[in-house]
């Protein structure tokens, strides 16, 4: 499992700290959660998990592993790199 920040969040929090003195970060960042409602409380608002745990992407060899089905896991396009590939298990046995 890793701890992972929602990219928005990461962006903003980036930007902040990119542009603010570190002493005042918390204190901006508490005066915006205060002035959000008014500045933009017009708009629908999505519900945003700062973060959360995910696990983490399967790999082979740095290529990325992404899920065909529940049990299974297909190599992505290009992924040769020497690597024997697995049979697809739905396809029909021959004889």
């Amino acid at each position: 499992m890793e701890l992972t920040i929602d990219p928005d969040v990461k962006s903003v929090a980036e930007f902040m700290q990119s542009s603010l003195p570190a002493a005042r970060l918390v204190s901006v960042a508490h005066a915006i959660s205060s002035l959000a409602p008014i500045l933009w409380g017009r708009y629908d608002a999505e519900s945003v998990d700062a973060l959360y745990l995910a696990h983490p992407q399967p790999s082979i060899n740095g290529s990325a592993i992404s899920p065909r089905a529940a049990n299974e896991w297909a190599l992505p396009t290009g992924a040769g790199d020497g690597l024997v590939a697995a049979k697809d298990v739905n396809e029909p046995k021959s004889r």
